[in-house]
């Protein structure tokens, strides 16, 4: 079986490889002759390196992101038939297209319009596809249509589920994998002595000017975003994102900020947390995997914070874990007939 992983994300969001390791893994489970990664940047970041040792090759894949944003009718006459074309012998030459998870299938992601053109090529082909555990929605009509040809839709949080079935789609109930990395593995010493309190913010989420901390507790203008307790620390999982804003925002709070370049960071910084908030997705599995308590912060996706808060709320991390268990054999399954 040739197995072709699409759509990976390898900036160096540590969240994309949190769950990449976990899929890749289990999709080596299934002995494949080839299990190809193609993806988006064509160097990849260091922070990736145990990805691209799951993987035969990595294949650098770029999003046509002028697709999204041209014209629709230069879309449909030029771009999309030029697209297909090269999708087609791209998928032609795997037995079936395992597409990475991720949020990117929404209308307010640019690459939103070639990735669903992925499926219908796909299902065209008659190559199985599989949304291996993605946040869906919202989309329009014709979009929510491409998200059904797929051979097996696994949601990761229950905003998606939900979405997916009103809508007459059906869908696997997951978590998300990195509810399944061996963070148990990882060894070493905390980088900051403790007692501290974590706070990881995206750069796109809030407004830094706004952010001002009373009696110990982090606000957003007047909304309280972390309540009083131990010394505040600044962390993020994506550097290259949300460095400059953390860096600007703890000089103007006056509190230290971290900058977490590898899993290893990640855990061995919030091991020691006494708790953790976090507008970032992964942060807040990794702390609810570690035992931290944590509290999530909306933002501007809605399905995937709404979801991850949903699942935090009502399921102990066991459950949790089997959600996420239940979603990779339902991508192994898919993939079984394929041989």
């Amino acid at each position: 079986m040739r197995i072709l992983v699409l759509h990976a994300w390898l900036k160096g969001n540590l969240g994309d490889v949190l769950q990449l390791s976990v899929l890749l893994s289990a999709l080596r489970e299934l002995k494949p002759r080839v299990l190809d990664l193609a993806g988006h940047p064509a160097q990849p970041a260091g922070a990736t390196a145990e990805v691209l040792r799951l993987a035969d090759r990595y294949l650098p894949d770029t999003f046509p992101w002028y697709w999204k944003l041209s014209p629709p009718a230069v879309g449909r006459a030029v771009l999309e038939p030029w697209w297909r074309a090269r999708r087609r012998a791209f998928f032609a030459r795997y037995d079936a297209i395992v597409c990475a998870p991720g949020p990117y299938l929404a209308d307010y992601d640019a690459r939103v319009t070639s990735a669903l053109c992925d499926i219908d090529v796909a299902a065209d082909l008659g190559r199985p596809l599989v949304l291996s555990s993605h946040s869906i929605g919202p989309l329009q009509s014709d979009g929510l249509a491409e998200v059904g040809r797929a051979t097996v839709r696994i949601a990761r949080e229950p905003a998606t589920l939900d979405y997916l079935t009103e809508r007459g789609i059906p869908a696997v109930s997951s978590a998300d994998y990195a509810f399944l990395y061996p963070y148990g593995g990882i060894q070493g010493h905390e980088p900051i002595p403790p007692p501290y309190r974590l706070v990881f913010l995206r750069s796109n989420n809030l407004d830094g000017d706004r952010l001002k901390l009373e009696n110990g507790a982090l606000f957003d203008g007047l909304h309280q975003i972390a309540e009083p307790g131990d010394p505040l620390v600044l962390a993020t999982s994506d550097v290259r994102r949300d460095g400059r804003f953390l860096a600007r925002a703890a000089g103007s709070l006056g509190v230290r900020w971290v900058a977490c370049r590898s899993i290893e960071e990640l855990v061995l910084l919030m091991r020691p947390a006494s708790s953790v908030v976090s507008d970032r997705y992964h942060p807040a599995i990794c702390a609810a995997a570690l035992g931290r308590p944590a509290q999530v912060l909306l933002n501007r996706e809605p399905h995937k914070m709404q979801g991850l808060k949903r699942l935090l709320a009502e399921h102990p991390l066991e459950e949790l874990q089997e959600l996420a268990r239940a979603g990779l054999r339902a991508v192994q399954d898919a993939l079984r007939g394929c041989r």
